[in-house]
């Protein structure tokens, strides 16, 4: 699949989520812009459906920036997450972020906003977190990418492994107990 997007030594980056205002998807645009803008050469992959699409698809005209429209096959969605070198969720409000977290089980490491509650999930070896704004995103980019492929993809699906569904409802519940 990987051969369908990115050219060999590209950088590709995946969006996964629905294109709408909360979920900031602009800011994985700029951030391809601003990778490129300091000669990396890196392509968006967006999975993903919502009001917003006309309008980062005339954003992202003249950059490499592929939409996919919404995928109903799970396992599609799984293959473009792992075949991805890095997945972001550049939302500064996200509650869970369940997109990151299948990037991560698929071995995919994760840029995501520092405001977010992603930036509770990862670890530094799973990914990293940013200010909000595209060119903090792409220098966390640059600095996952600077580890060992394998050591990336390895850590990313070990911290997926801690978040089963069991133990994140146990969380959340625990969380929203009133004492």
């Amino acid at each position: 699949m990987r051969e369908r997007w990115a050219r060999p030594g590209q950088t590709l980056l995946v969006h996964c989520g629905r294109l709408s205002v909360e979920k900031h998807p602009h800011r994985s645009i700029d951030t391809v812009a601003a990778l490129r803008d300091s000669g990396v050469d890196a392509r968006l992959v967006v999975v993903g459906e919502g009001p917003l699409r006309a309008r980062l698809q005339r954003q992202a005209d003249g950059l490499p920036v592929d939409f996919t429209g919404y995928i109903g096959c799970r396992d599609t969605v799984a293959t473009i997450l792992a075949s991805a070198d890095i997945a972001l969720a550049p939302g500064p409000h996200e509650t869970f972020g369940l997109a990151a977290l299948e990037a991560l089980a698929c071995g995919t490491p994760a840029v995501v906003s520092r405001t977010s509650a992603l930036a509770e999930i990862l670890t530094h070896d799973s990914g990293a977190t940013a200010d909000n704004d595209p060119r903090a995103i792409a220098h966390a980019v640059t600095a996952v990418m600077s580890r060992p492929e394998h050591h990336r993809r390895h850590s990313a699906r070990r911290r997926a492994e801690q978040f089963t569904w069991p133990r994140s409802a146990a969380g959340m519940l625990s969380a929203l107990r009133v004492h």
